[in-house]
């Protein structure tokens, strides 16, 4: 029997993956809506009210006839909201941990490559000057250009035209 060996995923058949869990998650979350559906701002105030002032809406409900005929929300809805954020509140700060964890492996990851880049520039800068110079000018040429060294040339000055000879 043979075996075939697995290929490793690429970077970007990874980064599908987890985009394609990340997605699935949204789908476990009732009610789920993005970061500005409605404005914030206009959340402020109706968010930030305390779970003892919900449980305490749902008790003058259930105890006032009058209030359970006018009032927009049922005691059971009050308690539920007050379920769900303590339920997902930790799943919000895992996320934001994740997405700073994610930010900064790819910049851990840039820098330790970066630096080791740079590292070649000098070595490059070096045998430039000295051995290799036809083959690496154009390169050094290139990356300086690209790490934004070099001063941008200055744009030709338009003539002025000759005296005498101008249209009036």
């Amino acid at each position: 029997m043979t075996t075939i060996p697995e290929t490793p995923l690429t970077h970007t058949e990874r980064a599908r993956a987890v985009l394609e869990h990340i997605r699935g998650i949204k789908e476990l979350i009732g009610g789920f809506t993005f970061a500005g559906d409605p404005d914030p701002r206009t959340l402020n105030a109706a968010k930030s009210v305390p779970d003892a002032f919900l449980e305490e809406v749902a008790v003058a409900i259930e105890a006032s006839d009058h209030l359970k005929r006018s009032a927009l929300v049922q005691p059971d809805e009050l308690r539920d909201v007050v379920g769900f954020a303590m339920a997902f509140a930790p799943v919000a700060e895992e996320l934001g941990i994740m997405h700073r964890a994610v930010r900064q492996t790819i910049a851990l990851r840039r820098a330790v490559v970066g630096k080791l880049a740079l590292q070649v520039y000098e070595f490059a800068k070096t045998f430039g000057r000295k051995t290799d110079r036809q083959v690496l000018m154009p390169h050094l040429d290139s990356m300086k250009r690209v790490l934004g060294k070099t001063r941008p040339k200055p744009a030709a000055e338009p003539e002025e035209p000759a005296e005498g000879g101008g249209n009036a």
